[in-house]
């Protein structure tokens, strides 16, 4: 009977034991179970958090790439675009050169143009007075005296002796005669001073011309004190004179060349 009894109670004492391990070892497995599954989502905040930085880095690295990429590209375009605006402007001065040039060319040939019909006119002008008898006997010097100063005159400035050119038509024109030559001395007195690059001095001479209302000159005379007018640079009174003379002279060899000038 007493053994029974202690048999019982070492079933009891150990069943006992049993339960409290079994709980003691449920907790304990339940308690790290917790502490695993929470260092896991620590972890796991961890990797994301490390994965969003290394993510936020990466779009940095990529940004801060692309706008190196495209100031490098924008200062290419920059000087690229300088580059083609210099060009423009080296081709616009040689523009200019070219239409600078062409047109002082023009004006040479015209200049050239313009001393060749001179001479021409000295010439005819020698020509016709030498076989001309029409010359009324005015004193103090006669006819002929009076044409062949002129045509000595004429002759002086052909070959390039203005001083003394000019004090021959000086002369004829002191005289006071009513000749006919009159209005072609005072003509030739403005061509001197224009060889002489005197302009000023021209433009006076070139407007007594027209005092003379039958001269055969004035259309010469205007051709003339226009291009004195542009060489002092007087472009407006230039043009004006240019404008009578197409106006008011329609069959003048000078036509064409003024509205040329007009242009």
């Amino acid at each position: 009977m007493s053994i029974k009894i202690n048999f019982r109670l070492l079933i009891l004492l150990f069943g006992t034991l049993s339960f409290f391990s079994c709980y003691a070892h449920s907790k304990a497995a339940k308690s790290i179970k917790n502490n695993d599954i929470k260092q896991l989502q620590d972890t796991k905040g961890t990797i994301n958090q490390s994965g969003n930085i290394e993510f936020d880095k990466m779009l940095s690295h990529l940004r801060d790439s692309l706008i190196k990429s495209l100031n490098e590209k924008n200062l290419y375009y920059e000087k690229l675009l300088s580059e083609l605006n210099d060009k423009i402007t080296l081709l616009e001065e040689k523009s200019n050169y070219i239409d600078s040039s062409n047109s002082k060319i023009y004006l040479s040939l015209i200049s050239i143009e313009d001393n060749i019909n001179m001479l021409s006119t000295t010439y005819n002008e020698i020509a016709q007075i030498s076989y001309a008898n029409d010359i009324k006997d005015i004193p103090p010097i006669t006819d002929e005296d009076f044409k062949d100063k002129y045509i000595e005159s004429l002759a002086l400035y052909q070959n390039g002796e203005w001083e003394k050119s000019l004090e021959g038509f000086k002369y004829l024109l002191t005289i006071g005669a009513n000749n006919d030559l009159l209005d072609n001395c005072q003509y030739w007195l403005g061509e001197i001073y224009y060889k002489l690059k005197k302009y000023h001095f021209a433009i006076e001479e070139f407007k007594k011309v027209f005092l003379y209302t039958d001269s055969n000159k004035i259309d010469d005379a205007l051709y003339k004190l226009s291009k004195s007018y542009s060489h002092l640079g007087d472009e407006v009174n230039s043009s004006k004179v240019l404008v009578e003379l197409v106006e008011n002279h329609h069959d003048s060899e000078y036509v064409k060349k003024a509205k040329e000038l007009l242009k």
